[in-house]
């Protein structure tokens, strides 16, 4: 394995002496290096009887002896407190050497045994993780270091686990939001599930919107699937106009009504672990679906400001802005006067999603965000370029399916029966408003994009993308990351995996980078964790992490597809029962194509230099067509059998984290290697029609050559000199795409094709 630590802050010696002495630990610095370990091991939840100081001595045997205590010997005793096997994982005689191989943080190895480096070495080990996935500090905390006594204590400014997950306040209650979804004349009610430690004072909240949380309607989803095999339409000549239609609030009357305590509750419910981590540690977990959910009011608007304001108004109701209720009934208010109203948003998906949606309203108390794989402009999720595009796995799905997925009021009968009727009426209006007769963005989409609010962020965001995720793509991060203004502060997690969770990995210290965050946000505690822009994860080894200036690099590589007049060409058509495979089984027509089997132009370009990628590929492309209407689908693949990671997580450890005392256990897991013949670099897909600008249609004339410019999906990844690089052009494609099996014969001009490839300028490579 190897370790990858950023949530380790650099502290004074005083401080990391007062630190330590919090947790219990005594130490005198006039005392010997030798006899300030032997204290703190005998002080720690270990046992020392199983634990080897070096080839002849055990640990007791060692501290009890006079023999001078090295670096060597202190790293051996760390490597097996860290859970590293001796004479199995690592030699006694070899710690150094092993433990500078897993990347383990070390003091100055190279400086005397003082007892203030010692200690310091102490302090850095407590901070250092294991390989449970858990830091030495939080795993003894979890052994009973310290008390449950329901108070905050830190370590190295971040929040310990002491309190006490047993005795959990488990509530609900209904906030009054500012929209009026179904034109009833009152507002939509938002239901909310409460989980927080019991405390004298306020807590600060961590909030998870999620559509999904009480629960979905798959039966409804899967009906309303879209049928793929379609002609592609040839579209009306002319400029889309956009109306930039603000979200009109209605103001209604509101009844006087007696406060009450929270009278509904709830057991058991879907909770985000990285959420069950900050209970434990004195953050409040809030759970919200917002409109058009189970046991909330209101239609399912899908991704617009509406559902936003669902969200936000729980933000409000935790700073007195908003008012909450005890029950649907509306008869009596509740205060959320055990919160401090510092807010902070987590999730992955629709949940990051919602995330990206409340922080462009600038709301007041809303501290940070924590995006993982959100969308940010939701035709971007569901068209590409003009065209129709399913997210990657779920060929036929659009946002009135999603819909139906997560109206999930119509679980309830009652609810069924009375506003069923009225909701398929819009529903049937937001299918005809997602123009996929022809995949033009409009005002609908629009209403859905967050971006053009970017300006209005008030938040700290955290962005968290897989490099590998084609379901919500790339683009989500990099245009908000790209959009944002200079003086909102931003960071990026960039892994190479696809649409997973990253916070249960062995190799790197996310939650507790989290912690340390959302600890100084939140509690209103200096942030003095110092995390790089961009973090990065190596696609050329495992467990490799990398500090990065910028998502985006600014250099150009230009590389030719061909020589002089050389010109490639592809048919459209397949023959019946070569479609008909494909759009049974898309993964059979994604192998055949990146093994130039399929109807494609394939173009092995050899690397003669290390490269890294940055940003995004763009293909400028003379093409010609017998045809007046086509699309165009592109693939860039790392091409050639070598080990490449998975892009999927895989356990190694099954429920050993935990986070709390005994509390919601997580598995350990982390991308892996394998033997792979290729991997997907990024891919793109673009309507003829819409090659100028997006909400401009132009012809494509049959028989004619025309500039056709692709902005493929943004990525970070490496390549080595002897790679090869192999671009795929092609026409329909059988998972995003519609299948649209016209014969129709595509040529492209190689001689003036070109690809640019964003690399790092010198400055930035400096800066990384």
């Amino acid at each position: 394995m190897r370790f990858n630590h950023f949530s380790i802050i650099d502290k004074p010696f005083e401080e990391k002496l007062a630190d330590l002495h919090a947790l219990g630990f005594k130490f005198e610095t006039q005392f010997s290096a030798k006899r300030n370990l032997k204290n703190w091991l005998l002080h720690a939840p270990i046992d020392l009887t199983t634990l080897a100081a070096n080839g002849k001595q055990d640990v007791l045997a060692f501290l009890n002896s006079d023999n001078d205590l090295t670096w060597h010997i202190f790293y051996a005793i760390s490597l097996q407190l860290l859970d590293f096997v001796a004479n199995f994982e690592f030699q006694l005689t070899d710690s150094l050497d092993f433990a500078r191989s897993v990347n383990l943080p070390l003091v100055d190895t190279t400086c005397d045994l003082s007892s203030e480096n010692v200690l310091s070495a102490i302090y850095l080990l407590m901070n250092t993780r294991r390989k449970n996935g858990m830091t030495l500090v939080e795993h003894w905390v979890s052994e009973n270091l310290l008390p449950l006594d329901n108070c905050y204590h830190f370590f190295n400014d971040k929040t310990l686990a002491t309190f006490d997950t047993t005795q959990l306040i488990r509530e609900v209650v209904y906030v009054e939001s500012a929209v009026d979804t179904q034109n009833r004349g009152t507002y939509d009610l938002i239901k909310v599930d409460i989980i927080r430690p019991k405390f004298d004072g306020k807590l600060p909240a961590i909030m998870t919107a999620s559509p999904y949380h009480f629960g979905t309607n798959g039966v409804a989803n899967d009906k309303k699937l879209h049928d793929m095999t379609l002609t592609l339409a040839e579209k009306p000549l002319g400029i889309i106009e956009i109306s930039d239609t603000k979200l009109a609030l209605k103001t209604y009357p509101k009844t006087e009504l007696p406060n009450s305590e929270t009278t509904e509750h709830f057991t058991h419910t879907w909770t985000y672990s990285l959420n069950d981590y900050f209970l434990a540690r004195g953050f409040a977990s809030i759970y919200v679906a917002s409109v058009g959910t189970r046991g909330s009011d209101g239609f399912q608007t899908s991704g617009d400001y509406q559902q936003i304001a669902g969200v936000t108004a729980v933000i409000d109701w935790l700073n007195g802005r908003a008012r909450a209720f005890t029950s649907r009934q509306k008869t009596a208010l509740v205060t959320a006067d055990w919160a401090t109203g510092h807010v902070a948003m987590t999730g992955k998906s629709y949940l990051g999603t919602l995330a990206y949606g409340a922080a462009t309203t600038g709301i007041s108390g809303l501290d940070v965000i924590l995006a993982e794989a959100g969308i940010t402009n939701w035709y971007d999720y569901y068209r590409e370029n003009g065209l129709i595009r399913s997210p990657g796995g779920f060929s036929g799905e659009d946002l009135d399916v999603l819909a139906e997925l997560t109206y999930t009021r119509n679980l309830d009968a009652a609810d069924f029966l009375a506003n069923n009727t009225a909701y398929q009426k819009q529903l049937a209006d937001m299918s005809q408003s997602l123009t996929r007769n022809s995949g033009d963005y409009n005002s609908y989409w629009h209403a859905r994009n967050y971006l053009p609010n970017a300006d209005k962020v008030k938040a700290d965001v955290l962005i968290v993308h897989g490099l590998q995720d084609f379901n919500v793509t790339t683009s989500h991060a990099f245009k908000f990351w790209q959009a944002l203004p200079k003086h909102v502060v931003k960071h990026a997690f960039l892994h190479q995996g696809s649409h997973i969770y990253m916070n249960n990995w062995q190799s790197i210290d996310f939650s507790e980078t989290i912690n340390a965050y959302f600890t100084a946000k939140l509690l209103a505690r200096e942030l003095t964790l110092d995390l790089p822009p961009v973090i990065w994860q190596k696609n050329t080894v495992a467990q490799s992490f990398e500090s990065l200036a910028t998502f985006g690099a600014h250099d150009i590589e230009r590389l030719t597809l061909g020589g002089a007049c050389e010109i490639a060409s592809f048919d459209n058509h397949y023959s019946a029962d070569c479609f008909d495979s494909y759009s049974q089984n898309f993964q059979t027509f994604k192998a055949d194509l990146f093994e130039n089997k399929a109807n494609a132009i394939v173009i092995d370009v050899p690397i003669s230099k290390n490269m890294r990628i940055n940003g995004q590929i763009v293909l400028d492309l003379r093409v010609k067509i017998n045809d007046t209407k086509g699309l165009l689908s592109a693939q860039i693949l790392d091409f050639g059998k070598k080990k490449r990671l998975n892009n999927v997580s895989s356990i190694l450890d099954i429920k050993t984290i935990d986070r709390g005392r005994n509390f919601m256990l997580d598995d350990l897991n982390e991308l892996t290697m394998a033997d792979k013949p290729y991997q997907v670099v990024t891919k793109g897909f673009l309507n003829l029609q819409n090659r100028k600008r997006l909400t401009e249609r132009v012809t494509v004339p049959k028989n004619e050559w025309l500039s056709a410019e692709m902005r493929l999906q943004p990525t970070i990844y490496e390549l080595t000199s002897g790679d090869t690089l192999r671009l795929v052009i092609y026409s329909t494609d059988f998972e995003h795409t519609v299948r649209d099996n016209r014969e129709v014969r595509y040529e492209i001009d190689l001689e003036k094709s070109r690809i640019f490839v964003p690399t790092p300028t010198e400055k930035e490579k400096n800066d990384n």
